[in-house]
């Protein structure tokens, strides 16, 4: 039987993985805006607000084409769900595509 062959280790090519920190923490904050958001509309904050009117232009165009294709069930925003759930999803697929040390 022969030997295993040595494996090199393989180094990563830069020394902070900045491709994956602006997937993690971008993402994360599309999520964190949409949530607050969520949350103000739960306690009747509109757009009068500078924040909420920011939060609003930040996440609109990632929400509203769901709105229009899922629509609501009684007063529970579905398409709010369904963005979070495909941001998600989005964020997994990039991360396990981009190479290790990135």
């Amino acid at each position: 039987m022969l030997p295993p062959l040595p494996v090199p280790a393989v180094q990563p090519l830069l020394p902070v993985p900045i491709l994956s920190w602006i997937i993690v923490y971008g993402f994360g904050f599309l999520i964190l805006a949409m949530l607050i958001r969520a949350i103000a509309s739960w306690f009747r904050i509109d757009e009068s607000f500078a924040l909420i009117r920011f939060l609003a232009r930040v996440t609109d165009p990632f929400i509203q084409p769901c709105r229009r294709m899922v629509g609501n069930i009684g007063f529970i925003d579905v398409g709010f769900i369904v963005t979070w759930f495909l941001i998600e999803t989005l964020k997994i697929l990039l991360l396990q595509a981009v190479p290790p040390g990135w």
